[in-house]
């Protein structure tokens, strides 16, 4: 179950990505995303196939950083600092939301930082690039790091749509609508900065899901795997890879929204949550195989707290979804 759960949430997950980055190739060249679907999931076949493992997660991350944009673009606009704090405090809201709906976009983006493929990924790929224990502290920096700056990203994407878009009574429904604060705040250099780094963390995300689905099949049946590992070594990993990569293209050509399949994939990353948290929590408490690293008390007091979280996130996923109609 846990496997079949992981995997299927992995490829909607996959299919989102190459959508998301056949929408911001379509926000440059103005032709249709369908169009540009193919071509990005190509690209992402490519780069798996042809460039080193630690060139194609660093130049993705790095040049992700491009988003960093918006909150320039948030400085830009001077916003009423004291209005937008105020904004972002539950009950002060100008809408009309239910309390409902705040609550599934709440379980959403925690679905969202923690989605099963990154397990599978990251530990698949500290094998790919033969890790140690000198390397904890620079995977401990990544995540401490790298979630807050995901977060304050986050909250400077909807500071500027609140500034901007807001008092326009504007819902945004589409990533381009999304660019519009931008371009008002930093024009044509700020706005081509930031759909470069939307390009980047989105094929960046496509070929970590990509990957990911060979390693989960790959591992639990036996079969040699391995980015290292050229076609002809390890045949059926590479093939499942294509095989999804057409099951995304497929997917997508029938016309359905991307961005919905990406709200649809995170809340059921998140009902999948505690079926990746519980065994890695159990390994972390194994002293066998983790030696002088098994959790110490304080840490499994804070790893439990974190699973009552998680279990309450996936129990109300579900019914979130269908009460709110997906956040409409």
């Amino acid at each position: 179950m846990n496997l079949g759960a992981s995997f299927m949430i992995n490829l909607m997950t996959l299919t989102a990505e190459i959508g998301g980055v056949a929408l911001a190739l379509q926000l440059v060249s103005s032709v249709s995303y369908l169009l540009w679907v193919p071509f990005a999931a190509l690209a992402v076949w490519l780069v798996i196939w042809r460039v080193k493992f630690s060139v194609m997660e660093n130049v993705a991350g790095l040049v992700g950083l491009c988003l960093i944009g918006f909150a320039v673009a948030l400085f830009l606009l001077n916003p009423d600092w004291s209005e937008l704090g105020r904004q972002a405090v539950p009950g002060a809201s100008t809408g009309t939301e239910k309390v409902s709906t705040y609550w599934f976009y709440a379980v959403a983006l925690f679905g969202a930082a923690m989605t099963p493929y990154e397990v599978f990924f990251f530990s698949s790929g500290a094998v790919e690039e033969g890790w140690t224990v000198k390397d904890l502290a620079r995977s401990r920096a990544n995540v401490l790091v790298g979630f807050p700056l995901g977060g304050l990203l986050s909250l400077a994407i909807a500071g500027c749509a609140a500034v901007v878009l807001l008092p326009q009574f504007i819902s945004v429904t589409a990533l381009s609508q999304v660019m519009l604060p931008v371009a008002m705040a930093g024009g044509k250099v700020l706005l081509a900065l930031i759909i470069v780094g939307i390009v980047a963390a989105t094929a960046g995300a496509a070929l970590e899901t990509t990957l990911s689905a060979g390693y989960t099949i790959a591992q639990f049946l036996g079969w040699p795997w391995g980015k290292f590992r050229p076609p002809a070594q390890a045949a059926r990993f590479h093939l499942l890879m294509i095989i999804c990569l057409i099951v995304g293209i497929g997917t997508l050509m029938t016309g359905v929204d991307p961005i919905q399949v990406t709200e649809i994939s995170v809340v059921f990353s998140a009902v999948a949550l505690p079926l990746t948290y519980l065994p890695i929590l159990i390994v972390a408490n194994d002293p066998e195989y983790m030696g002088e690293h098994v959790n110490g008390q304080a840490l499994n007091g804070t790893a439990l707290i974190y699973l009552v979280i998680i279990l309450a996130a996936a129990l109300a996923a579900i019914p979130l979804l269908i009460i709110t109609g997906a956040g409409r």
